[in-house]
């Protein structure tokens, strides 16, 4: 998963409980600003389908545009199943947020209690790296493991989605906890800002550890089940295989491969539904959940702008605050904001990813966001 992370204007989200029964809405300017934008990102270069969802005060919206596959037709639908890459730290972050109002999980303790072995490069100058470095990215750990995943996706060359699928493809978990033994800190824990999925990683392993079951079944217990969210997982059944994307780098003409999630996958490894995205912000609105309470506590800030709770960017502005993610893999990129005050959430997935693609996702974001709001 690539770890493009913006400064950027956030955007929307939420849902009612009784959302899981009303039918989704298509007409109305909610829909016609989501037809026009959506229309619009269809035309830029290289893009060959978006979708879009949005919602607004226990209503939902959703609509398709392109094709999954160029050249073949076939639009993507409600149940199509993408990686969201990155989007998937949020969903950790609530784990954690469980995990520490459930005391099996304290923000401050220092990551090796929750180690087997020895780890003593996981400091720098007597400062050790805690849990809450791991969920602000301020633990000093480089971006990927093995190291020569870093700088992998900046190349920008057709040859990108192979190399790191066969990077990540001869990759273990024991390889990863061996390659962190071998890690020195540059910087003391907690003082500097910098983007990492081998902490995203790490922070996954400690779940595992605190609670002695994968990451698949903590979702499961934790919101998939309650939500109605059944088209989402790390591990999927062969049935939805059938419905999971595989997009494009760039100007490919060539899908690229799907992500392997050789680790704990917590970094980026969860596949979903547009449907379970809209279940997904209702989650994140639900004002009375205590744990998304939780993780929606700002836990670093650095200047006037960074903002990090559980793993979430933290904005504010006219729109009060909100939060937000990007994703991105080799083949998909997708954006997810959200917007308490205004009970509204928007999720914008395409099956195409380049160094353009963020700015994309943004600005259409904005765009469908100020159209609701004006209305």
């Amino acid at each position: 998963m690539r770890p493009i992370l913006y400064l950027i204007i956030p955007g929307l989200i939420l849902l009612s409980p009784n959302a899981y029964t009303q039918e989704k809405i298509n007409s109305g300017p909610i829909s016609e600003a989501i037809e026009k934008h959506g229309k619009a990102f269809l035309k830029n270069k290289d893009i060959t389908s978006v979708s879009i969802g949005v919602f607004k005060a226990g209503e939902i919206y959703a609509q398709h545009f392109g094709e999954i596959e160029k050249g073949k037709g076939n639009l993507p639908n409600d149940e199509t199943i993408y990686e969201i890459a990155s989007v998937t730290k949020t969903a950790t972050g609530y784990l954690v947020a469980k995990a520490v109002l459930e005391k099996k999980i304290k923000l401050e303790e220092d990551v090796r209690v929750y180690l087997k072995g020895s780890y003593p490069n996981l400091e720098f100058n007597q400062k050790p790296i805690t849990i809450k470095h791991l969920l602000t990215h301020t633990s000093g750990l480089p971006g990927f493991l093995p190291k020569e995943m870093n700088g992998v996706f900046e190349k920008l060359n057709e040859s990108v989605p192979n190399d790191y699928y066969a990077l990540e493809k001869s990759y273990s978990k024991e390889q990863f906890l061996s390659d962190l033994k071998n890690l020195s800190l540059a910087v003391e824990p907690g003082t500097k800002y910098t983007y990492s999925n081998v902490g995203a990683e790490l922070v996954g392993y400690v779940l595992e550890t605190v609670y002695e079951k994968p990451i698949d079944e903590l979702l499961q217990e934790s919101f998939l089940k309650k939500y109605a969210m059944r088209n989402t997982a790390i591990e999927l059944n062969e049935i939805q295989k059938q419905k999971l994307v595989r997009g494009y780098w760039m100007s490919n003409t060539s899908p690229s491969p799907n992500q392997l999630n050789t680790l704990w996958a917590s970094a980026g490894g969860l596949k979903m539904s547009m449907t379970d995205m809209l279940h997904y912000m209702d989650l994140q609105l639900n004002s009375e959940d205590p744990i998304v309470a939780e993780s929606h506590k700002v836990l670093y800030e650095e200047g006037n702008l960074l903002k990090i709770a559980y793993f979430w960017r933290v904005w504010n502005d006219k729109y009060g605050t909100s939060y937000n993610h990007h994703g991105g893999t080799s083949g998909t990129q997708n954006w997810l904001f959200i917007y308490p005050k205004y009970k509204l959430g928007i999720s914008i997935i395409t099956n195409q990813s380049g160094p353009d693609t963020p700015n994309l996702l943004n600005k259409t974001a904005k765009k469908i966001l100020e159209s609701i709001i004006k209305e």
